[in-house]
Formats: structure tokens, C-alpha cells, sequence
């Protein structure tokens, strides 16, 4: 029995601690990925009421669970196909069958077949016969038409081509169907003299058995469908709001169905003795749809619409395709009678018509698309989940910093206790302070939950009811992401990228070029929307559009290209926002600076310098690359946030080597394709000087890849792919100083730096480096204050997100020697020109990040982490410390027996100070 309750205390505080002594791994934690495939196509959507499988506008194959709408595999067909030349069908009912144009060479059509299950490949095959135009499947092979007017027939377990049948001249291929009554290949064409019709081959031999029978007197039909095996839908230019149909059978007309207005989109599909017509309108603002049903003979059976605030509500079964919801009068079907599942009030987050894009149903469920690439799967139960793409190939992307908690109140009563009185500023204060004790119940709570769990990066407790409070080290931030379509979503980086608000059609319809963050004072942060028609959105943090305006002086037929945000002039100035337009003009949006701007500018394959002072902008240089088959590939220059906290570089003899920090430094990469070279040029963007020069020559460079670039304070890393010498991925190091010279430094007599001064160019330092993997995105990481280390991350073809220590990649690692003692005390190790493959490099961890085409990185609070964010296809977030987490606690700390220790030292002092006080009085008895 325990009899003191300092005892107590103790073993109390052990018992908790064992308690939380094992952590998870920080991976799946600190981190979090969004998979996505992108923008859908009906065309190209395969849905049964078993499975869902798709390749998207960004070529990207996928199989979606229809029950949780989560990836069951996915492929990036980007290298071997084109989307929008690519037809999806399947072969049986275990695989599909992909057949699309080849990027590398449109006359070559790239067929795979894939297991629709696990995602695997079974057999791929390509043939120069052209783009593909249709497939159909017949006797369990596949039949492929091609725009060079060809027929193939390929084995179906092997892909191996069994027969080739070539279009006699003066017919256009349209489609193909397999004709089952026939034994046969239907192949529609067109032809200028014959018009719209069909000739039949047979599956065995491959040869024609028919010549050319008319389905329609005129050529120029659109929007060609086989609605099934012997049923063809067309539309005439002349009458778009009315579709025909003919059979594959006998050549016969079936018929018209028309939709009594005009649509956007239709969906035919025939289920047993029935066919069913969807007509779809939608424009953002208003839509409806209308469903025709029809017997065999083309006799209307049911028909129905729905229009205004209604929503696509779910699917009723194999006998009707889908019901709808309307806030009214809740749900109905086609169906006698009427049926209601649910009321009104069921019918909030399911898709709008007023947005819908397209229907696609089976037999017991639908997909329903909107014009925003938001997609919602319902079925008889009502909406199974919804997924949004929208954020493929986003156009901008924004770090948004949170105030902490009570930040905001904070500010505002210490600007009224300064311009208060003294008794008001004082009274005040008391009063803000008895407050306060009101919470110390509720921190002292908080505060040992934390100091226990060692979590104290959470998101505070007021989160679930404030979108704009952060945590207390800074990892919470927004990230805002403007849609190909128009929008904004806010995404939370410390709740898995979970979407705090969206915005929808921000600047009515026009594209979105580029995000800014403006700090409006006392109105808080807001985010500046620009279009690349001269529209300006303000935006608040928490997704109000606070004011639309436009740029006057955007000329008749200009548009926007690019943004620039530079750094304040003067130290009572914000950032100043500005754009390039495509006729070279120079706009700034909002308060213009103080000082003269200098800018710089690609414009026609050279780089052009710009002085921007008193509203106008005055050309300044042009810098040309040496030869005109030099193309250039990319620019960089210095972010202007980043911070140097030292001026120079301390070598092992505490000697010197001044870095070279110009804020104006561009690098400038550009490719030969006629030699397969590529170069890489340093300039200072204010006065057009060239500052260094470095080509590779003979190395046969992949130029259609390009040269990747970064910068960072006083250093350039660069990369592209080699197939020479050693194959893989080239990456140049320079780093730059004002000397080769220690502890000189010419910059310090000159006062400050000009680069109108004809200076001594910088001393570079380079060294090269060979990775195994193509490295497709570069960028540096940047902390708050500068003093943490900085590194790449790189993204690679493999789908991973890598990091590499600059210490790296220094440029003074000796060479064919170890290093010395004094190179040992820089950090300096022996050059290895091989960069190893190591996986405890890969911050993306197992994810397959599909699609990166932009890194961001971003401080936080603490200056060890530093936030990384990835978008294109995929979204990925991850915190990562380039010099170790130094500023915090690591979570395996031991606090249990630190307090122990302190716990035991404090009755130590206390048992033990009686005992010396005692001796000092007697030893002082003694000497007197």
C-alpha cells in the first residue's frame, strides 16, 4: 500500500505514460493522398451493377467499387494512349479492351486488354492502321476499325491478328458492329455519293458479303451510336434535336425519336424489348431531363420531365433505369403508380439538373456527371457516394496560413488598449485578464492531454466550428486549387485534405489563370481569383466571393497569360499583384508600388527584360539563346520569400567562401533537338547580363522531356535525361560565390548591390550527378526563417515523390579522394557520381502518386518542417524536416521520466536540504 502520495503521483504518471509509449509511424499520419483519374466521358465508361470502369479525359484507366467508389486499380495510359482517340468496351466479362491512338504516332492504334478485377495485363498489341473509330466484340474476339479504313480481327486470349479487311475507296469508316443473326461485321460509313450506310463483312474469312446498303440519302450525319447489336442512332445537322435509327439487320428505318426541345446530351439503350431515350440540358442555371420509353416498334410508351431545382434521384431496378427527386413533391418513376421513397427534405448534396453533364445507367444504378467533374453514383437505396475530379490539372494552387486561436481578438483589444487612455487601457487589460481565467480550467485540461500524448500539432477543438483557426505549430494551412472549369475547392491539410468549402463557376465561365493572397487589413486574408479574360474575384478564406470586378485596361481581344506577385517595394507596402497579357502588356491589379519594377519575360523563344515605373513598361533587353535551333525548356528564378540567414559559407579552416546572393539571378535552360543537346544560362533579369553559360553537348539528351530547374539562395540544380555515356538522369549542381578566393568579398565595398554595376561575374562551382529514375517536377523546399537545410523534391516517372539532401549535391565533394579533416567538419563526403535508389528517400512512401506536374512547398510555424504539396492528377501532402525536427520534442519522447526525475529531484532537495542546513549551523557552532 502506497502511504505517500508523492508515491502516488509517481506511479500514476508511470502508469500513463506506459500507456503512450508506442506511437504509429508518422507515414499515413503527418501525410495524406488523393487518388483521382479525372474528367469521365460516357463514351468511355463501362457500368454494370457489378462494377464501374473508366479511362478519363487525363488517359487514365480505372475500376471504381460501385459500393464504396474507391479505386480498385488504376493505370496511366498516358505514354501509350491519347483519350481523346481511345475506345473502352469489353472483351467478356472478366476483361476490358482498350484500343487509342499512340502519343508518340497517331497512325498507330495501342490495343490492351486488361483484367477488369485486379487491373491486369493480358496482352497489348499496336498496328499502323490508323486511330481507332470503333470496336465491337463478336464470337468473343475483338474487331477493331481504324481511320485508315481498316478491319482487324484479333484472338482474344492472345491478341494475335487473324484477318485484315481494307474499305473499298471512297467510303469513310464511322463505326462497326458485330451482327450476330448475320455472323458478320456491320461497318457504317459514309460516303458523298451513296450517303450514310453499311457494309457487311464476314467474322470467318474476313471478306465482304455484301455491298453497300443505304441507311440514310445524306453523308453528314453526327453523333453515330450503336444502340445495339442491330440498332443504329444517328443526327442530322439539319435537325440536332431529332434522332434516327435504322437496322444493322436489314437496312430498314426504324423511325425518329424526337425530344420536344433542344439538348446537350442523349443516352440510348435498348434493355430486353425495350428502348430507352435520356435527353439531358443543363447550362449551369437551369436544366431538365426527359426519358422516352419505347417498344420494339418504335411506340412511346412512358414518358416524363423534370426540370428546374429537381435532381437525378436514384435507379428502381432492372425494369426502370432511375426516379427522380424533386424538392416539391419528392420522388417519382416512370412507373405506375407514383412512387415516394423519400421527402423533400432527402434530397440535399444529390446532383442539380442545372449542372448535370450526362446519365449513365445499367440495369440498377446511375452515374450522373456535372459540368464540374463532380460525379454521383445512385441506385435503388438513393446515393451510394459521389467523387470529385474536379481538381485534375488544376491551373493554381495556394498556401493559405491560419490565425491561431483567439489571434484575431487578441490583435483587436491590443489596438484599442494603445490608442486607449491609460485607465480605459488599464481597465480593459483587467478585465480582458479575469476573462481569460474563465479558460484556465479548459487550457490546464488541454494542456495535459497534450503534454501525455506529445500531440501538439492538432487542429485546436474550435476547429469543427471556424474554418480559419490553425493549429499551434502551423500544419494546418488551406490549400486553395482552381479547377480547369472555373472553380475553387479549399482543401484542410491537417484533416487528409478533407474539402472545406467550393466554389463553383468563380468568374462565370472564365478560366482561371492564376491565385494571389491579399491581406485586407482589418477585413482579414482573402484570395485574389484572376481569369484569363480580365475578370478579378475576391474571395474570403472561408468561400464567400466577397466582390467581381474587371481590368480596364485590358485590350479589345487580349487575355491574360501569366501572374506575377514581386515583393513589397517599400516597407509600408503589400506584394504588388500584377499580370502579363498576350499582346506584352503589363497590368497591375490593386495599388500600384512606390518603386520602379524590373521584370522579365519570355517572348518568342528569347528572354526580354522590362522596366516597369509610373504605369508603363518600357523594354529594357532581349537576351537570344546562341543558335535558333536552341528551344528554351524552362525558367527559374529565386523565390522572393526565401530567406538567407548568413552571407557566406564557413569552410573547415574557419575560412570563408561568400555566397553570390543576387535577387535577380535567373536560370534559363533550353534543348537542341537537332543534336540532342542541351544548355543551361545564368542572367541577371534586371540588366540582361549574362552571368554563366554551360552546354552538353554529345550526351544525346531526351529533349522532348526537356531540362527541369530550381533555385535556391545561391545555387541552381538542373536536370534532364541522357541516353549516352551513362544512361539515366543528369543532375548539374552550381553553386555560386562572389570569389574563388576565401574570405573575399567584393560585394561589401560596393555597398548595396547593383546590377547596373559591371561587377565580377560569380565563381561557380559545379559537379554532375546520375539517378536512376526520370525526374519529371524539381522544386526546393523554403522554412520560415531560412535556417533549416534546404532540399529537393523531385517527382518521378515511377509515381513516387522523393527528397534529396542539397548537402547532397554539393558541388565541392572531392573528387577520386576522401575527404579531409577539415572537409569532414563542412559536412563534406567522398563524390559519388551514382545517387543510390533509396527508398527512405521516398516521402510519398508505397502511394502511387499518378500525374505530378507541380510541387509546392510551404513553411510552417516551426522552422525544421516545411508543408510539400503535389497536384496534376493525383493530390499529395506531406510534412517534411530537412535538418531533423530540432525546435520540437519527438513523439517517443520520454516524458514519464523526465517528470519522474523532476518529481525525484524535488523530494531529494527537500529530504536533503534539513540535512545540510544542519551541518552549516553546527560547522559554523564549531568555528566560532
Amino acid at each position: 500500500m502506497l502511504r505517500s502520495p508523492v508515491l502516488l503521483l509517481l506511479s500514476l504518471v508511470s502508469f500513463v505514460c506506459t500507456a503512450v509509449a508506442l506511437f504509429n509511424d508518422d507515414a499515413f499520419v503527418i501525410d495524406w493522398h488523393k487518388p483521382a483519374i479525372g474528367s469521365l466521358t460516357p463514351s468511355r465508361l463501362l457500368l454494370s451493377p457489378t462494377s464501374l470502369t473508366a479511362l478519363s479525359d487525363s488517359a487514365i484507366l480505372a475500376a471504381i467499387d460501385p459500393l464504396s467508389g474507391d479505386f480498385l486499380w488504376r493505370h496511366s495510359l498516358t505514354h501509350s494512349a491519347i483519350a481523346q482517340d481511345a475506345v473502352l468496351t469489353r472483351l467478356d466479362d472478366s476483361s476490358v479492351l482498350v484500343a487509342a491512338a499512340s502519343p508518340t504516332d497517331p497512325a498507330i492504334t495501342h490495343i490492351a486488354v486488361f483484367v477488369e478485377l485486379n487491373g491486369g495485363l493480358l496482352w497489348e498489341s499496336n498496328l499502323a492502321i490508323g486511330a481507332p473509330i470503333s470496336v465491337t466484340v463478336g464470337s468473343r474476339d475483338a474487331f477493331v476499325l481504324a481511320s485508315d479504313g481498316v478491319l482487324v480481327r484479333l484472338r482474344h486470349l492472345s491478341g494475335r491478328l487473324s484477318w485484315q479487311y481494307q474499305l473499298p475507296t471512297g467510303y469513310s469508316p464511322v463505326a462497326a458492329s458485330y451482327v450476330e443473326s448475320l455472323s458478320a461485321i456491320a461497318i457504317v460509313v459514309r460516303s458523298q455519293q451513296s450517303g450514310l450506310g453499311y457494309i457487311t463483312v464476314d467474322i470467318n474469312s474476313g471478306e465482304s458479303t455484301s455491298d453497300f446498303i443505304r441507311l440514310d440519302t445524306l453523308p453528314a450525319a453526327v453523333g453515330v451510336t450503336v444502340v445495339s447489336s442491330d440498332l443504329l442512332a444517328w443526327t442530322l445537322p439539319a435537325a440536332p434535336d431529332s434522332i434516327k435509327l435504322g437496322s444493322l439487320f436489314d437496312g430498314s428505318s426504324k423511325g425518329v425519336i424526337s425530344a420536344s426541345k433542344s439538348y446537350s446530351s442523349y443516352e440510348l439503350s435498348a434493355h430486353g424489348n425495350t428502348l430507352t431515350a435520356t435527353f439531358v440540358s443543363s447550362d449551369g442555371k437551369s436544366g431538365w431531363v426527359q426519358v422516352y420509353k419505347l417498344n420494339p416498334s418504335l411506340e412511346l410508351i412512358k414518358t416524363s420531365e423534370v426540370s428546374a431545382t429537381a435532381s437525378i434521384y436514384a435507379s428502381s431496378g432492372s425494369d426502370e433505369l432511375f426516379e427522380f427527386q424533386d424538392a416539391t413533391f419528392g420522388g417519382f418513376s416512370l412507373s405506375d403508380p407514383l412512387v415516394r421513397l423519400f421527402g423533400p427534405t432527402d434530397v440535399e448534396d444529390l446532383p442539380s439538373l442545372s449542372s448535370i453533364e450526362f446519365v449513365k445507367c445499367s440495369s440498377s444504378a446511375c452515374l450522373v456527371g456535372d459540368i464540374y467533374s463532380e460525379y454521383t453514383y445512385v441506385n435503388s437505396t438513393g446515393k451510394v457516394w459521389a467523387r470529385d475530379e474536379s481538381t485534375v490539372g488544376a491551373t493554381a494552387s495556394l498556401f493559405v496560413d491560419l490565425e491561431e486561436e483567439g489571434e484575431e481578438s487578441a490583435i483587436g483589444d491590443v489596438l484599442f488598449e494603445e490608442h486607449a487612455s491609460p485607465v480605459e487601457a488599464y481597465v480593459h487589460r483587467l478585465s480582458r485578464h479575469i476573462r481569460a481565467l474563465n479558460d484556465l480550467p479548459a487550457y490546464l485540461v488541454s494542456f495535459v492531454k497534450r503534454f501525455i500524448s506529445g500531440n501538439y500539432d492538432a487542429a485546436p477543438e474550435t476547429y469543427s466550428g471556424s474554418v480559419t483557426i490553425g493549429d499551434t505549430f502551423g500544419f494546418r494551412k488551406l490549400i486553395i486549387l482552381a479547377t480547369p472549369r472555373g472553380g475553387l475547392r479549399a482543401l484542410d491539410t491537417a484533416n487528409g485534405g478533407a474539402r472545406v468549402w467550393k466554389v463553383d463557376n468563380v468568374l462565370s465561365g472564365e478560366p482561371i489563370v492564376g491565385l494571389a493572397l491579399e491581406d485586407r487589413g482589418a477585413a482579414g486574408k482573402s484570395i485574389k481569383v484572376i481569369g484569363s479574360f480580365g475578370k478579378v474575384a475576391t474571395v474570403s478564406v472561408t468561400g464567400t466571393v466577397v466582390e467581381i470586378s474587371k481590368l480596364d485596361r485590358l485590350g479589345l481581344g487580349d487575355k491574360i497569360e501569366k501572374i506575377v506577385s514581386l515583393p513589397p517595394a517599400g516597407e509600408d507596402e503589400q506584394e504588388t499583384l500584377a499580370v502579363w497579357t498576350a499582346h506584352g502588356e503589363f497590368l497591375v491589379v490593386g495599388t500600384e508600388p512606390s518603386k520602379p519594377l524590373f521584370l522579365s519575360k519570355v517572348v518568342d523563344n528569347t528572354v526580354k527584360g522590362y522596366i516597369y515605373e509610373k504605369g508603363s513598361v518600357t523594354e529594357t533587353y532581349t537576351f537570344s539563346l546562341p543558335t535558333a535551333n536552341y528551344k528554351i525548356s524552362s525558367v527559374s528564378a529565386r523565390d522572393p520569400k526565401d530567406v538567407s540567414v548568413s552571407i557566406g559559407r564557413v569552410l573547415g579552416d574557419r575560412s570563408v567562401l561568400y555566397k553570390y546572393l543576387n535577387p535577380h539571378l535567373l536560370a534559363v535552360t533550353a534543348v537542341d533537338p537537332s543534336t540532342s543537346s542541351a544548355a543551361v544560362f545564368l542572367l541577371d533579369s534586371a540588366s540582361g547580363r549574362l552571368l554563366y553559360s554551360g552546354f552538353h553537348d554529345g550526351e544525346v539528351v531526351d529533349t522532348d522531356a526537356g531540362v527541369k530547374v530550381v533555385m535556391g539562395e545561391n545555387w541552381v540544380v538542373y536536370s534532364y535525361w541522357s541516353e549516352k555515356v551513362a544512361r539515366g538522369e543528369k543532375l548539374v549542381v552550381l553553386d555560386l560565390y562572389e570569389s574563388d578566393i576565401k574570405d573575399e568579398r567584393w560585394s561589401k565595398s560596393l555597398g548595396n548591390f547593383s546590377s547596373f554595376v559591371n561587377t565580377p561575374a560569380p565563381y561557380v562551382q559545379s559537379q554532375a550527378y546520375l539517378f536512376p529514375n526520370h525526374i519529371t517536377t524539381l522544386a526546393v523546399t523554403r522554412s520560415r526563417f531560412g535556417i533549416t537545410n534546404r532540399d529537393i523534391i523531385a517527382a518521378l516517372d515511377t509515381n513516387m515523390i522523393v527528397e534529396l539532401p542539397k548537402r547532397l549535391l554539393d558541388a565541392r565533394r572531392p573528387v577520386n579522394r576522401d575527404p579531409s579533416n577539415e572537409e569532414k567538419e563542412e559536412g563534406l563526403m567522398r563524390y559519388e557520381p551514382l545517387i543510390i535508389d533509396d527508398r527512405r528517400s521516398v516521402i510519398s512512401h508505397v502511394r502511387q502518386v499518378i500525374g505530378t506536374q507541380v510541387v509546392e512547398c510551404a513553411p510552417a510555424l516551426l522552422e525544421s518542417t516545411v508543408l510539400v504539396f503535389s497536384h496534376g492528377v493525383d493530390l499529395f501532402f506531406t510534412r517534411v524536416t530537412p535538418s531533423q525536427p530540432f525546435d520540437v520534442l519527438s513523439k517517443s519522447f520520454n516524458k514519464g521520466q523526465l517528470v519522474t526525475t523532476i518529481l525525484a529531484l524535488g523530494v531529494g532537495v527537500r529530504l536533503v536540504g534539513p540535512m545540510v542546513r544542519r551541518k552549516q549551523i553546527k560547522a559554523r557552532w564549531g568555528s566560532s
